[in-house]
């Protein structure tokens, strides 16, 4: 039997891999929604995420429960995920008992199907909002904050995967190439440390947080600011200038 640690990383494993031939959104969220309620105190999970038009639409449950409840939030425009997609952070609804006001039609239902506490959280892209993970508890104030930050980095591993997936299965050439291109972008990364060591006369150390702090400031990736730095349209003392006025 595998330890809760190796339970973790396994899921982690699994919901990132968007390249295998046999993954797809659906196969990503349906792992999503098993991990949930299989790594944390939830008996049941759904996950909506927007379409074209704005509209929240299921995409994965664990159970019959949470599927009646993630159709009634889209067609009555109320409960933790609508609530989650609007205000795009965390909501906690520990216990449904004091929230009927705010979901008229959503807890009546959710305790009548053995529900008393409920979770919501944003499924995320580089800060946008593409969806989100509704935790359903039987008991009141099951889950922990430790439970809800996994979950959360579940969610955003699963909802980059879901964005970066292809319907072309990836062949092993193109592994390749995506492999041959990370090793490129290190080996820029180097040089270009190399160069503003030298520039500079400063320490290998130095001129890795030179380059990555200018390359912060001006919204570019490492890879990036080190390429301009090799083709020298870009000046190592530029690079020099930003890190001396840092923080």
């Amino acid at each position: 039997m595998i330890s809760r640690e190796q339970h973790i990383a396994q899921a982690f494993v699994s919901l990132a891999d968007s390249l295998a031939h046999d993954v797809d959104p659906t196969v990503l969220l349906d792992r999503l929604a098993a991990h949930c309620v299989a790594l944390t105190g939830a008996d049941a999970a759904g996950i909506m995420m927007v379409d074209a038009r704005g509209s929240l639409r299921t995409m994965a449950v664990s159970d019959d429960r949470a599927a009646l409840l993630e159709l009634l939030q889209a067609q009555s425009g109320e409960g933790p995920c609508i609530d989650v997609w609007r205000e795009q952070h965390r909501l906690d609804a520990p216990d449904l008992a004091g929230r009927e006001s705010q979901w008229p039609n959503f807890v009546p239902r959710a305790r009548a199907l053995g529900f008393h506490g409920a979770h919501g959280l944003p499924l995320r892209v580089n800060g946008h909002g593409v969806g989100a993970l509704n935790l359903l508890c039987e008991r009141p104030g099951t889950l922990t904050d430790s439970e809800l930050g996994l979950m959360q980095a579940f969610a955003d591993v699963t909802a980059v995967a879901v964005v970066r997936w292809e319907a072309d299965p990836s062949r092993p050439r193109d592994v390749l190439t995506r492999v041959q291109a990370a090793v490129s972008a290190k080996a820029a990364v180097e040089t270009a440390k190399g160069l503003l060591a030298a520039a500079a006369d400063i320490s290998v150390q130095e001129a890795d947080a030179a380059l990555h702090h200018y390359s912060r400031v001006h919204d570019l990736r490492p890879s990036e600011t080190a390429r301009l730095l090799i083709r020298r349209t870009l000046h190592p003392r530029e690079v020099m200038a930003a890190h001396s006025t840092a923080p």
